[in-house]
């Protein structure tokens, strides 16, 4: 008759883990989502401007 009384549907803790586990798979998938729509762009390099530092190493002479 216990048995009966029992039955996992009855149990409040295994009701708190179907909606963790749920809400844990909803949150993957909107995550996976969002990065899909929403790509990294590529960095690229500015165009080199001209430095006001001196150069780190003497011109080579001009012949």
């Amino acid at each position: 008759m216990n048995a009966r009384q029992n039955t996992w549907y009855r149990v409040p803790e295994v009701w708190l883990i179907i909606v963790l586990l749920g809400s844990t798979m909803v949150g993957s998938l909107a995550l996976v989502a969002t990065a899909y729509r929403h790509p990294d762009t590529l960095q690229t390099t500015p165009p080199s401007i001209a430095s006001p530092l001196p150069p780190s190493s003497p011109a080579p002479a001009a012949e």
